[in-house]
């Protein structure tokens, strides 16, 4: 079978029914409106294909649209940039003042997202033009777009149409973060709000994380909010929002599974807003909505419920104060866990203008419930300080100033890799070493097997796996959806180890073949092989959409070489299973000595292979074969192996290749036989660009259709402790040549152990 080409559906907007300039008609109370009617349909905008994908664009008050988008020539204006950009951009913004009422098209992939970056943080300022047509500061309708540290200050009103929306995104899989949005909508009463999340154009699964919203909406105005989210499966976090004329945070049309948690809210009509009803694409109640963690101080209202409203929303470890009316007005759930004290803020200042973190004595301390706290807070400082995380968007820190938000809240680096965290999912199920497969798999009751778990297990669930030693060789079919994944989680990062039976009947340590599904922090452990058939496979995975992430995979297929074949980690599309990623494993010992037919990573479907460390595997640490192709391979470090990276097709299955549009970045390859090699069938748009290639015994390059690599580092990496034995240290030195050496192009936000990426370096290890 051919190759599906993949299609991201951005849905299909409602004929019809919209609510769009009578607002009252559209129903809601005195607590919250529906938020307002979208930006017209116009034609797509016109794409601009001169430049390659994952290119960095620059943007500067200096330049000029006319110019090339690069550092030396830069655009003038971000809408410029947006034409130009592809899949995998980012689109840096120097500082200095930017006309808004613009509109961005462009979108990216789920491996490849677009992002534009204020490379200064709020230095990026966008401000209303002389004369301005349009009512939104910056509206996106690309997917797998990132907005991040701009400022929108809507204060210097010129002549035309006033902005009732600071950023507006219609697209999918979108992040609005860092950014400063304030002074919106206040030259009257209009629809609107400082970032909004729409479902018009059938967008879902936007994200509003960290940012700072306040003086939004003129007094009394009740259809004004500082965020409204209208889209599924969205998530409001670590923002500080205050000022708002209505609700500091809005849900309406189609909102549901949508996590509103660790945000700090005052000075508004109301908190939070919970509600559906006037559906561009929904057909049933908003439910499934997550209201935790959350400060909401001086407001009228504190969390309300309106228009329709599903059973299974839930309201967990807020706390509430100086409301004048409720706290909360629910009409089909309860709250619990509600703190009603002072949150002890440094310095309340009702205008803004205050220092809102806590102080050591604030009632908000050590109370989140941990499930629904982001891993940082919005300073980017690491969660929990203390015994437990915090309510509210900022983490106690005893002993350190209380700054002003940093520019990126990502996760404080620790000694050790850890996993990507695990969103929150509406069902739980337990498993552990002292459980029974006849329990329900409560936390009080869990299961003993993990495949009895899956068996169990739908979309939109976690499975909780303690701690101890499990029987490999089982498999799982269960799938999850788009929206609603399943999570097999090691609760302790390689705490639940996954070790061969007494007497395998087969010759796979976990078998999956569902989709929608991620398996996270376990260890594999072949090495102690008892009777039946030895493994020579750790992870297998047939199905779509899956993650195989942060696991500890190692010894397996050492008994015996045979053209079947094994792998520690297997990526495969024998069972049509495509766009699978391969994320912060650690993997080594795969494979005897000599043998040509066992891989460390092996993906043989579209996907990605980033940050991940292999060492010792007999044939490629990373091999691309059979239907491999449009693969992100970024910031591994691989060695002591036959070959660091193949790409390549043949033995197709469903297709008749070649491996195209492959993109090798930032890995360093060191101390195999071979380096980086193409082979089999290739096409000629794969790229390879700033990776480290050096002592390899054979070769280092061997590329085909007249490629060559871009920016590639020869030299010794430096790693702090390197030996072709033991377990390495793959850190690098600070003189290491690998240090800042990366492109942006295709590199993941962070690395293996959380650190962020920033300038990026090359390898496994920032």
């Amino acid at each position: 079978m051919k190759k599906p080409v993949i299609y991201l559906s951005q849905g299909n907007a409602v004929a019809g029914g919209v609510c769009a300039a009578l607002l009252a008609a559209c129903g809601g109370g005195q607590g919250g409106a529906p938020t307002p009617a979208p930006p017209a349909r116009v034609a797509a905008e016109a794409s601009y294909n001169g430049l390659l994908a994952g290119t960095d664009l620059y943007v500067s008050p200096a330049g000029s649209d006319s110019n090339a988008g690069t550092q030396a020539a830069p655009f003038l204006t971000i809408a410029r940039a947006a034409q130009a950009a592809t899949a995998g951009a980012t689109i840096h913004l120097a500082p200095g003042r930017y006309a808004g009422g613009f509109r961005t098209a462009a979108s990216g992939t789920a491996m490849a997202r677009i992002r534009y970056v204020s490379d200064t943080r709020w230095g990026a300022k966008i401000v209303p033009p002389t004369s301005s047509t349009s009512a939104v500061a910056w509206d996106n309708r690309g997917s797998y777009v990132d907005i991040d540290g701009v400022e929108v200050d809507g204060s210097a009103v010129q002549a035309g149409t006033r902005w009732s929306t600071g950023i507006y995104t219609a697209g999918s899989f979108g992040t609005v973060r860092n950014s400063h949005v304030h002074h919106i909508g206040q030259g009257g009463c209009a629809s609107g709000g400082g970032i909004g999340s729409d479902s018009y154009y059938g967008g879902a699964s936007n994200d509003v994380l960290a940012n700072v919203v306040h003086d939004i909406g003129a007094a009394g105005c009740k259809t004004m909010y500082g965020v409204y989210i209208n889209t599924a499966d969205s998530k409001v976090k670590n923002n500080l929002v205050y000022g708002v004329s209505n609700a500091a945070v809005n849900l309406w049309h189609d909102a549901t599974r949508v996590a509103v948690s660790n945000n700090t809210m005052f000075a508004a009509y109301v908190g939070v807003v919970v509600g559906s009803g006037d559906y561009y694409q929904a057909t049933a109640a908003g439910d499934y909505n997550h209201v935790s963690n959350n400060i909401v101080v001086d407001t009228t209202y504190g969390v309300m419920e309106l228009g329709t409203i599903g059973t299974h929303n839930t309201y967990a470890n807020n706390l509430m104060y100086l409301q004048t009316s409720y706290a909360f007005l629910l009409s089909r759930s309860f709250a619990v866990a509600t703190i009603t004290a002072p949150p002890q803020f440094v310095n309340y200042v009702r205008g803004g203008g205050g220092d809102y973190h806590l102080m050591a004595t604030s009632p908000a301390v050590d109370k989140a419930l941990a499930a629904d706290a982001p891993a940082t807070d919005l300073d980017g400082k690491a969660r929990p300080y203390g015994a437990a995380a915090d309510i509210g968007a900022y983490e106690y820190v005893a002993g350190t100033p209380a700054p002003a938000p940093t520019p990126s809240p990502t996760p404080t680096p620790t000694p050790t890799p850890t996993p990507t965290p695990t969103p929150a999912t509406a069902n739980q199920l337990y498993v552990a070493t002292t459980g029974s497969d006849g329990n329900p798999g409560t936390q009080a009751a869990p299961l003993r097997t993990i495949a009895r778990a899956a068996a169990l297990a739908g979309p939109d669930t976690t499975v909780h796996v303690a701690a101890g030693t499990y029987a490999g060789g089982f498999k799982t079919t269960a799938s999850g959806t788009a929206s609603g994944r399943i999570y097999y989680l090691s609760d302790t990062r390689w705490g639940a180890r996954i070790v061969p039976p007494a007497s395998s009947s087969g010759d796979t340590a976990w078998d999956n073949r569902g989709s929608y599904v991620d398996i996270v922090g376990f260890e594999i452990d072949g090495s102690a092989t008892q009777a039946g058939t030895p493994w020579t496979h750790g992870i297998y995975n047939g199905g779509s959409y899956d993650a195989i992430r942060g696991n500890h995979v190692h010894h397996i297929a050492l008994s015996g070489c045979t053209s079947v074949g094994g792998s520690a980690i297997g990526v495969d599309s024998y069972y049509h299973g495509v766009m699978s990623d391969v994320v912060g494993n650690v993997v080594h010992d795969i494979g005897p000595a000599g043998c040509s037919w066992v891989q460390g990573i092996y993906l043989s479907t579209s996907g990605s292979v980033v940050n991940n460390v292999v060492y010792r595997v007999s044939e490629a640490a990373i091999h691309l074969w059979h239907d491999a192709s449009h693969v992100v391979i970024a910031n591994n470090t691989v060695s002591a192996s036959d070959t660091g990276i193949i790409v390549g097709g043949g033995d197709f299955y469903f297709t008749s290749g070649p491996d195209d549009y492959t993109h090798v970045v930032n890995n360093i390859v060191y101390d195999n036989r071979y380096g980086i090699s193409e082979q089999g069938s290739t096409g000629t748009h794969n790229t390879y660009s700033n990776n480290l290639s050096f002592q390899n015994s054979s070769y280092n390059w061997s590329l085909r259709n007249g490629l060559s690599a871009a920016a590639t580092v020869t030299a010794d990496p430096q790693f702090v402790g390197y030996s072709r034995s033991g377990t390495p240290d793959f850190h690098l030195r600070s003189t290491s040549p690998a240090k800042s050496a990366g492109t942006t192009s295709y590199a993941p936000s962070v690395d293996i152990e959380g650190t962020p990426r920033s300038p990026v370096s090359i390898g496994a290890y920032q």
